[in-house]
């Protein structure tokens, strides 16, 4: 497979590339876009083909009191991280976003989205009239895509968990963009021990070929005409990446042109138009490939329902149909909830709340537009709080939505100390500021970002920071002493595809 690269990159850049291949690329943030990181405890660069993304180049841990010795840097074990300021991704994955070219209404599907980084970007980009559908077909990996989105601060969103195929048959045509990492070889994640070598045998390359071939029919499916798929890898191989865009080209021929982009000019792959690659030896990163196609003609379901009736025999609205008012639902037998009004003492919220199975759940309104259309058939948004029998618990997720979408009853401000006991998973003692209020629960705070809730107890404040949001060590000197060193829980980086 080696001599495949050698047309791509020439004889003088095979071995640079295979050393690549065995070092960790350098690591790569990519910042909350409505915070502004000035004062990051690391040094950064821009990313080349992605303005929203910063390459680490250097920083400094302190360890051994006063000698002090250089580290290499670890983004996840900052209070900065688990106040949402960035998400940890590698600088390859930012080409796809670079691709996508989002307006601010658009509707946007990430058919295969866990872990969340990019679907959390795209979340983060898009208008409250905007929506996107985070889809992933392997269950086990929802709650990672759930809680990765859920720091965006943002209720724009639905997290399904549906094949491809019948996404392609319900929803045709629906979708401004669709955004496809589809499993493959995984060929640049060998370095990071997540993949082996056999990665690169013609046997595994092809089957990974086939398999994402059917995909990406399913996914140009979901675009409406005029729109745009982007696609992408974590691998080299032809046959995976160039060969599938000339693939689709002649399938559907009338139909699909391919995408440019003159700013991305210098890793625009020499084989075909529309088609981009990042090596790890030229572009310090894990390497990867992206392209952009564009469909001016719809491209019919395979399986053709009647999509004009839901699944219950009632008229689905087209996209373009007007839109109904929104209002309050109420629970149909499934709560014993008669109104909200439990809600109330969390905080004030300004977004769409509606109730299922006693799970309250957030949505702005392009989100809104979109359950409105198709229901809970498919998936849900962000979860806002469970409340059985009128006793009330809020989810992490609620915490941590932009002050526009929620503003808490109470707050508690936590100084840098406290703040990291927080994150460890320990109550935090009564008396830190002035803390009447008609609700025992309030967010913890630090540098007036929200890290998560605190519900009161007689001399405490109870933790209560899901298990899988808190750390067990921290990347400055201060924190060294409470835990053995290894990283917490937090989802980072674009997992392995399976």
């Amino acid at each position: 497979m080696f001599d495949q690269f050698e047309s791509l990159i020439g004889p003088s850049e095979v071995e640079p590339f295979a050393q690549a291949l065995r070092g960790r690329p350098a690591k790569s943030i990519r910042p909350r876009v409505d915070r502004i990181c000035q004062n990051l405890p690391f040094a950064t660069a821009q990313v080349p083909w992605f303005p929203g993304g910063l390459k680490i180049t250097g920083g400094l841990k302190i360890t051994g009191g006063v000698n002090a010795t250089p580290e290499p840097v670890r983004p996840g074990g900052y209070l900065q991280y688990a106040a949402a300021d960035y998400y940890i991704q590698d600088a390859a994955s930012m080409l796809p976003l670079a691709m996508l070219k989002l307006d601010p209404d658009d509707w946007v599907c990430d058919l295969c989205a866990a872990p969340g980084g990019k679907a959390s970007a795209i979340a983060e980009r898009l208008g409250t009239h905007g929506f996107l559908l985070a889809n992933e077909v392997i269950a086990s990996r929802l709650d990672v895509l759930h809680y990765t989105l859920a720091r965006t601060g943002r209720a724009n969103f639905l997290v399904t968990n549906s094949d491809p195929q019948d996404l392609a048959v319900s929803l045709a045509g629906q979708f401004d963009k669709v955004l496809v990492d589809v499993p493959c070889s995984g060929q640049s994640l060998v370095a990071r021990k997540q993949q082996t070598q056999s990665s690169f045998s013609e046997n595994h390359v092809e089957h990974c070929a086939a398999r994402a071939f059917r995909i990406l029919q399913c996914a140009l499916q979901l675009v409406r005409p005029g729109g745009l798929l982007v696609f992408s890898t974590c691998t080299f191989a032809i046959q995976e990446n160039e060969a599938q865009v000339a693939a689709l080209l002649e399938t559907y021929r009338d139909s699909l042109s391919t995408g440019s982009y003159p700013e991305l000019e210098p890793w625009r792959s020499p084989l075909l138009a529309g088609c981009y690659r990042l090596w790890p030896h030229r572009d310090d990163c894990a390497g990867g490939f992206a392209a952009a196609i564009e469909l001016s003609d719809p491209i019919e379901p395979t399986n053709k329902i009647d999509r004009t009736k839901s699944t219950h025999g009632k008229t689905t609205p087209s996209r373009q149909t007007s839109r109904r008012k929104p209002q309050e639902r109420k629970p149909r037998g499934r709560s014993k909830l008669d109104s909200a009004e439990p809600m109330l003492e969390l905080g004030e919220f300004h977004l769409q709340k509606l109730v299922e199975n006693h799970h309250w759940l957030g949505y702005e309104p392009g989100a809104f537009a979109f359950v409105e259309r198709f229901g809970h058939r498919l998936g849900h948004g962000l979860q806002l709080a469970r409340i059985d029998s009128k006793r009330i618990e809020p989810y992490h997720g609620l915490s941590m939505l932009l002050p526009t979408l929620f503003t808490p009853a109470h707050r508690i401000e936590l100084d840098t100390k406290n703040a990291k006991d927080y994150l460890i998973g320990n109550a935090i003692a009564r008396g830190l500021t002035d803390e009447s209020s008609a609700t025992p629960w309030s967010v913890a705070c630090w540098n007036r970002k929200p890290l998560g809730w605190l519900k009161a107890a007689s001399n405490r404040w109870n933790n209560y920071l899901p298990a899988w949001a808190r750390f067990t060590s921290f990347s400055d000197a201060q924190a060294n002493q409470t835990a053995p060193e290894q990283t917490n829980a937090w989802p980072s980086d674009d997992e392995p595809p399976e």
